[in-house]
């Protein structure tokens, strides 16, 4: 774990708990070395951070995001972001990017907020064709190591836990080497990041595990391995509902259904045929969640295409 991440968790549990820096360290160190331990600049020993976590009522599998920054209005600033991102509208990302670091409301001092920004700013050039694949997964990684330092592709070890923006980083990671037909690496990056954060306990939101889990499935989709796609979409489905995210639903009930009928190529015809009509009724299913909750429209139509190229007539 690295002096970062013990430097951020500190500092940000202890204001959760609404505790002073007197508080927590009585019995354990002085207020001082406390400071020093929450800006980053000591590393606290094992002794010391095990006896604050017990104190903080915390466990080391703790998944957290967090920015830097001195302006109350933060959320606002992150939120339209996101906003621009998540629609596409990556000019747009783009423009408030630069805004964001000519007004210093995200100053760049701090890993978290650099991971955050560039991050964006990465996918928006590569989705605009201005940073190609290679250099795309290069940077991201690169960006990844300010705060994991000893994160190996090839030979991938997790982190005791992972910040929402290592998450989303090693997440735009795995996609990009399944684009580079770099499928065992993609696949390694994905399972052990899910398996890491199946053991953990969420302090906020479900989007990373989110992503990581409808990628997966993608992949092993896009791979011929459509059983282990399936399941990665149910168990997908299963941690949705748990978060009361239905908007979200559709993507994993439109992989059932294309699974099923990519799968159904590959059997004679009468199992063919009730393959694709699974499959059938699950994208209608997903197309109808869509139109209910559309994030984005064209992900409506391409739903839509995909019914009306394999329909069945009277089925």
């Amino acid at each position: 774990m690295s002096e970062y991440n013990r430097a951020s968790v500190i500092r940000y549990y202890r204001k959760q708990r609404n505790m002073t820096q007197e508080e927590l360290a009585e019995g354990i160190c002085d207020t001082y070395t406390l400071s020093r331990y929450e800006n980053g600049t000591l590393n606290p020993s094992e002794e010391n951070y095990q006896k604050i976590m017990n104190k903080l009522e915390m466990s080391e599998e703790t998944i957290l995001f967090n920015l830097q920054t001195e302006d109350v209005n933060i959320a606002k600033v992150r939120n339209r972001l996101l906003r621009l991102f998540e629609r596409g509208d990556y000019q747009g990302a783009e423009n408030e990017i630069e805004k964001i670091i000519s007004k210093n409301q995200l100053p760049l001092m701090y890993v978290e907020n650099r991971q955050f920004l560039y991050r964006i700013r990465l996918v928006v050039e590569n989705n605009s064709g201005k940073l190609d694949l290679v250099n795309y997964i290069l940077s991201l990684e690169k960006l990844l190591k300010e705060s994991f330092k000893d994160y190996d592709s090839e030979k991938f070890v997790n982190k005791y836990f992972y910040t929402e923006n290592e998450l989303l980083i090693l997440n735009n990671i795995a996609v990009a080497y399944g684009e580079a037909e770099k499928y065992e690496t993609a696949c390694r990056i994905f399972s052990s990041v899910i398996q890491q954060m199946e053991k953990g306990s969420y302090m906020d939101g479900y989007k990373p595990y989110y992503l990581l889990m409808v990628n997966y499935a993608n992949i092993l989709g896009l791979h011929q391995q459509y059983d282990e796609s399936i399941e990665m979409c149910r168990k997908g489905i299963s941690w949705l509902w748990k978060w009361e995210k239905g908007n979200c639903l559709y993507n994993f009930i439109y992989n059932i259904g294309w699974n099923y009928i990519e799968k159904s190529k590959g059997f004679p015809e009468e199992e063919a045929l009730r393959l694709r009509k699974i499959g059938l009724l699950y994208v209608w299913e997903a197309y109808e969640l869509c139109e209910l909750y559309p994030d984005r429209r064209e992900n409506l139509e391409r739903i839509k295409k995909y019914f009306e190229k394999n329909q069945i007539i009277h089925f």
